[in-house]
């Protein structure tokens, strides 16, 4: 079977072209040994569905097209700054919308991956907030005029950008029992990322990883690879 590459939080920002050449690299590299790429969320450091956001990011998005037309699945998960990114958005570039989580296989392994917000039920603002405002955008983002939406959107979803304070970091761990009741169900991996830091453990046999977050010229990322999994860091120009 193909490899697997795993990213999150990559965050290609509106006004940041570096970061998204750098994930074209990438991609490239993906490309050249036919494997196959899952994006678990925060891919866009705020995503808006109008003809500003889609031409900005074109690039990006054909490179990923390229990588799908040879035969590679290219998933997407997302994240809480691009939640309002979907199928009719994406899937025309062969992007697969897989929504909030999904599990997969991969091999013998059942593997379940997302972006990681729902395995950190501490941060109870972030969740109430999740409940409450994400249908209201998502009704903004489906009525407003595309400059006025897209002004909206870059706001306020920029401006939660800080989700975490210095008196209340423990809102922004991952909980056990979350990350556990997915291995009771049978689970044997789970991806996700989300607090831009990497993590790993092992309970009976099955891993948990958690990936870190991109800069402008390096990204790190999970590889399934003869039935393991590896960690590596992409850097451009190496």
């Amino acid at each position: 079977m193909p490899d697997t590459f795993f990213v999150a939080d990559t965050h290609i920002g509106f006004d940041n072209s570096t970061r998204q050449q750098t994930f074209v690299q990438f991609v490239e590299l993906v490309r050249s040994c036919s494997c196959n790429l899952y994006i678990l969320g925060d891919f866009f450091d705020f995503w808006a569905n109008n003809r500003i956001m889609r031409q900005k990011m074109l690039p990006l998005l054909e490179s990923l097209q390229n990588l799908s037309s040879e035969g590679a699945v290219v998933g997407f998960v997302y994240g809480n700054r691009d939640f309002l990114a979907g199928s009719a958005a994406l899937e025309p570039f062969g992007i697969t919308c897989l929504g909030e989580q999904a599990d997969i296989q991969l091999g013998d392994m059942r593997v379940h991956i997302t972006h990681g917000y729902s395995l950190c039920l501490d941060d109870a603002k972030f969740l109430a907030y999740k409940r409450r405002m994400w249908p209201l955008f998502r009704l903004l983002d489906r009525v407003l005029p595309g400059s006025f939406e897209h002004a909206i959107a870059r706001r306020f979803i920029m401006k939660s950008k800080q989700v975490v304070s210095s008196q209340e970091p423990s809102r922004f761990k991952f909980t056990s029992s979350a990350i556990e009741a997915h291995f009771k169900r049978g689970i044997d991996v789970v991806i996700c990322g989300h607090t831009h830091a990497e993590e790993t453990f092992q309970l009976d046999g099955r891993h948990f990883y958690a990936l870190g977050c991109w800069d402008d010229t390096t990204g790190p990322y999970l590889v399934h690879r003869n039935g393991e999994f590896a960690r590596a860091t992409f850097t451009v120009g190496l």
